[in-house]
């Protein structure tokens, strides 16, 4: 059984997606080029119409319709566009971080190039956020095209990863493998032991790099998973005993005692606010 990508594994809260400059939807006849241009970013072309030709440290990538291609920081590019017809792209710069530590793309191996799923719905969201940069110009914020973005580039992430790729990460390869092994196994009582033994470090080292790197306790993110499947049970309309076992507890009154002290409330009175 193939593992799933590890960004699957980390909690949504814990990525950072920093839009550093509006969008840009544009339609570009044949006067428009790009020459030897780098960026401090990343961006992200998405293309509506047309077609234009992107090279990129001497790889050529043709991005028409449906597609998309990432263009890294610090990377030689040109392009041209090859249509008969304009070409209608949207351009976003962006960085997007793991824990506000790592770069995510640093992080794996991906096609800069694809065919992004679902086109019709996607396109929908391209033209969103070309309404919203129409009325808002001067005025944007993140905020306003930030979550329809995210779409976007989760998209993209899902079409492009490969493999992750952690060499040149230490702290990421040590903290990142962790995760992994808490979402596969949160529900065992040992796993804080289990994990600590599978470190190529001792206790110390260990605790405190996944601390400095996460801004939690080893300890205490175990716990908050544990806690997210528990109120996945609650959600439903799940039992005080159903809930407690999907967080991998066999008492009762401890898991409500633990669940109080992370949230605020019993899980009785959890489960009677929903």
């Amino acid at each position: 059984m193939k593992k799933p990508a590890f960004y699957r594994s980390i909690p949504y809260r814990y990525f950072i997606l920093d839009l550093t400059s509006a969008p840009y939807p544009q339609v570009n006849g044949d006067e428009w080029s790009i020459h030897n241009m780098t960026m401090n970013d990343y961006d992200l072309f998405i293309c509506l119409e047309g077609a234009a030709l992107f090279t990129m440290d001497e790889t050529e990538y043709l991005l028409q319709p449906g597609r998309a291609l990432l263009v890294p920081p610090g990377r030689l590019i040109n392009a041209r566009k090859t249509s008969e017809e304009p070409v209608r792209m949207l351009a976003q710069h962006f960085m997007f971080y793991i824990f506000n530590r790592s770069d995510f793309f640093s992080l794996i191996r991906y096609s800069p190039l694809v065919e992004l799923p679902d086109w019709g719905f996607l396109s929908g969201i391209y033209s969103e956020i070309a309404r919203i940069c129409g009325r808002v110009r001067e005025e944007w914020s993140p905020l306003d095209t930030s979550p329809l973005f995210r779409v976007l580039l989760n998209a993209f992430i899902e079409e492009a990863y490969l493999e992750e790729d952690f060499r040149e990460e230490r702290m990421s390869s040590l903290v990142l493998t962790m995760i992994q092994t808490i979402e596969e196994e949160y529900r065992d009582p040992d796993l804080l032991e289990k994990l600590i033994a599978e470190s190529s470090y001792g206790y110390s080292h260990t605790v405190n790099t996944f601390k400095e790197y996460t801004g939690r306790s080893l300890k205490s993110f175990i716990i908050e998973r544990r806690l997210e499947a528990s109120k996945g049970v609650l959600l439903k309309g799940g039992s005080l005993r159903e809930s407690a076992e999907a967080a991998g507890y066999s008492d009762e009154f401890y898991y409500s005692r633990i669940f109080k002290k992370y949230t605020g409330i019993p899980p009785r009175e959890f489960r009677k606010r929903i």
